[in-house]
């Protein structure tokens, strides 16, 4: 007799769906966070116990659960969302699968307590191994889920998890891109009771821009242009980057249909291609975008994490969104060839040092993203590695220039501060010198001599290997005889400056990731340069990295042109050398110019 075929038990059968719906704790806060919106909450409360690892727990204030329903609620495919099939072609609701709790409580110990306002009193629901007990308990209307060691009967899955710390920069990821597609609803995050995150309800335009501010960051804001358009069924609104606000990655380009978080392809190429020969290569724009289309002419049915969407008429969106932006980037570029700079100086006043505050770190030389005052928690964690000083047996007292190049901000008085914010505007005197203002007295800057110098002390103190970023597209290299004599002496050295390479069959060198601190780098040259090199030694390929650059000063974002003010200012401040760099122009410098 062959393998007969039988029912598979609900949990089983529970514990399969989880494996789709949840991937990591950051999947349970999306999906309970998604149920609290679906209840016309206002305020939603987050605490994350050991990035969600050991506990995550929702509580809102939304209409409730009856008490009669709790146990469906934690039931397969149970939902008060939808009732008939065309419901599911006309969803207005976040949730509608009935799902998430099920999946949810099949992997994780599960306790749900909720109060509808026409309830006298609460009820707690827990489940545990597939053993549901129900019993009263006192809150407010309301419901609170309570998830606690999530994977425990799943040990496979747990083993995939990542450590504390990135688990809980996806779920903080999570709640900033909930908290732009639902200004509506007030959010508190807690980690390990410590306060992360408070955003109090958005109900208007102004109060909607300083929650953008706060998650995006002003450099964004100061750089973004609008868009709000419309075109039959379908709008389109929201800020996208200018051309100086280049990242390099494209982790801030969030999009939302119908309100709805997606990671949607087609939206992504059109994006794309409205910056297409407006950014340099390997580097991304950033954007917040909300298309609103009839739900008719889009499915939300197509993956359980409702990540994806299907359009009915692909290429009319993909082409609706395309102009659309290209439009509002021509019309954004004509806007600041209109505008006027004045230079002067300015008060300190309060604003101005709120204005500074997303500059502590600034996200395109450094790599990372701008902080706000709002998660530190946030920052990548460069991970184990030795830096290039202590390869060599020196101290970073043996570089005095590195002493002041690692933390700018700390090396310049709160008073300079304010003056390089207020004056940080350039003149370009041509393709390579720029005058600027640093304490009301202008300076004659050599910008890529500057810009090769700061570079330099960055790598100086960074942590070895340098952190990398694949190239969509390997760059192919033809392998000299020279090259071949000394490959291994030449991987070795470029795999400690974050360029992975490899050989391919037709004997050709194949760079496969280039370094994140190094944007603007030149790779052929970088490879030629280091042949005819004697010998390779790191010391010298970074010196390598540092004069193998390509870039257009004018094109610098305005945290690079930041980030080179406040290393500029830091050097003067403390007597460093910067020789055939920069230089303070007197009354008699500008006399001589005049009188030549």
């Amino acid at each position: 007799m062959g393998i007969r075929i039988h029912q598979l038990p609900p949990a089983i059968a529970n514990q399969i769906a989880a494996g789709e719906v949840i991937e990591r704790p950051a999947s349970v806060v999306k999906e309970l966070l998604e149920n609290s919106l679906d209840a016309g909450a206002d305020s939603i409360t987050v605490e994350i116990g050991y990035g969600g690892l050991n506990q995550i727990k929702v509580s809102d204030n939304g209409v409730g659960i009856v008490a009669e329903d709790l146990p469906l609620a934690v039931a397969a495919h149970a939902t008060s969302k939808i009732t008939t099939l065309d419901d599911l072609y006309a969803i207005n609701s976040m949730g509608f699968r009935g799902e998430a709790l099920a999946s949810i409580a099949s992997v994780a110990k599960f306790t749900i307590s909720s109060r509808p306002a026409q309830q006298e009193h609460a009820m707690m629901l827990q489940v545990h191994d597939s053993i549901s007990t129900l019993a009263p308990c006192a809150r407010n209307v309301g419901t609170t889920i309570d998830v606690v060691d999530l994977f425990f009967n799943a040990p496979v899955r747990k083993r995939f998890l990542k450590n504390e710390k990135l688990e809980f920069q996806a779920i903080e990821m999570v709640i900033k891109r909930f908290a732009l597609s639902a200004p509506q609803i007030g959010l508190v995050l807690k980690h390990n009771n410590k306060l992360i995150l408070s955003l109090p309800a958005a109900i208007n335009e102004q109060a909607k821009q300083i929650r953008m501010t706060k998650i995006f960051g002003t450099a964004f804001i100061k750089d973004a242009i609008s868009v709000d358009t419309e075109r039959g069924v379908m709008r389109l609104c929201g800020w996208v980057s200018g051309p100086n606000y280049q990242r390099s990655q494209n982790d801030r380009q969030w999009v939302y249909i119908n309100h709805r978080m997606v990671k949607d392809k087609l939206i992504n190429h059109a994006l794309k291609q409205a910056y297409d020969g407006l950014l340099y290569p390997g580097r991304f724009p950033a954007c917040l975008l909300y298309l609103t289309i009839h739900t008719a002419e889009v499915d939300v049915n197509v993956h359980p994490t409702k990540h994806e969407v299907r359009f009915q008429q692909p290429r009319l969106v993909h082409d609706f969104v395309t102009s659309q932006l290209t439009n509002a980037l021509k019309a954004g570029a004509l806007k600041n060839e209109e505008k006027v700079y004045e230079y002067g100086s300015y008060s300190a006043s309060k604003e101005s040092v709120d204005i500074c505050e997303p500059y502590l770190s600034p996200n395109h030389l450094r790599g990372t993203e701008p902080v706000s005052n709002l998660s530190a928690s946030a920052k990548s964690d460069d991970g184990p590695g030795t830096t290039l000083q202590e390869q060599n047996g020196l101290s970073r007292r043996a570089h005095p220039s590195a002493q002041w190049s690692s933390s700018p901000r700390n090396a310049v008085s709160g008073k300079s501060t304010l003056l390089v914010e207020n004056e940080s505007s350039w003149t370009f005197l041509n393709d390579q010198y720029v005058l600027i203002f640093l304490e009301q007295q202008p300076h004659i800057v050599d910008l890529i001599a500057l810009q090769k110098k700061w570079l330099m002390n960055q790598l100086n103190s960074a942590n070895l290997p340098l952190e990398s970023r694949p190239l969509l597209v390997p760059v192919s290299y033809e392998v000299s005889p020279k090259l071949k004599e000394r490959m291994s002496q030449f991987q070795q050295a470029v795999e400690q400056a974050g360029l992975h390479t490899e050989w391919s069959k037709e004997d050709r060198l194949l760079i496969r990731t280039v370094p994140i601190k190094v944007p603007y780098l030149d790779i052929r040259l970088f490879i030629e340069s280091l042949i005819e090199l004697e010998s390779i030694q790191l010391e010298q390929v970074i010196q390598e990295i540092c004069q193998c650059q390509r870039f257009d000063p004018k094109r610098l974002s305005s945290e690079e042109r930041m980030e080179l003010n406040f290393f500029l200012l830091s050097a003067r401040n403390q007597g460093a050398e910067l020789e055939g760099i920069f230089k303070a122009l007197s009354v008699d410098d500008c006399r001589m110019f005049v009188h030549v």
